[in-house]
């Protein structure tokens, strides 16, 4: 049930993504609506790519739920003040550690800030988010069930040449 949801939104996020395109291709110039569209649904598309990835035993840690709505309400704040912000890249711009300042937001806000926060959040959620030891039981019964089957099959191949 929760990994048909999340596909759901990966399916929704990308069909988002398809309309800002089909607006910024539209005849007559690119909608104003269609950069909003492509990073609104860049946004729900990656956190819902990377929440299913983190459903383990049918659920997703508390605090993973948390960092993928926050990062998703972040990077999505990042790409709004950027395309709300005027355009002024040129001679006498804005700069901000050198870069013009709505380069900056996107890099700063989408790139760097993500790569801090996901670690530190798989990090908190190790222990939770690997085999227990019921799992590791289970695993090494099918293993070695797997090698009897090989090993009766190998040698009943053997008799038969």
């Amino acid at each position: 049930m929760l990994k048909s949801s999340i596909l759901g939104l990966v399916v929704l996020s990308l069909i988002v993504v398809g309309t800002g395109y089909a607006g910024s291709f539209a005849p007559g110039g690119p909608t104003a609506w269609a950069p909003w569209c492509i990073s609104t649904g860049t946004c729900g598309a990656l956190m819902s790519l990377m929440a299913l990835g983190a459903v383990r035993r049918g659920r997703i840690a508390p605090v993973l739920q948390w960092v993928f709505a926050g990062m998703f309400l972040w990077c999505g704040g990042c790409f709004a003040v950027a395309l709300a912000l005027p355009a002024n890249e040129g001679a006498g711009g804005t700069l901000l550690f050198g870069f013009p300042l709505r380069s900056t937001i996107v890099l700063l806000g989408v790139a760097v800030v993500p790569i801090l926060v996901f670690p530190l959040a798989w990090a908190l959620t190790f222990d939770s988010s690997m085999l227990s030891e019921d799992d590791l039981r289970r695993l090494r019964e099918a293993q070695a069930a797997m090698a009897l089957g090989n090993n009766a099959g190998g040698r009943a191949d053997e008799g038969s040449k």
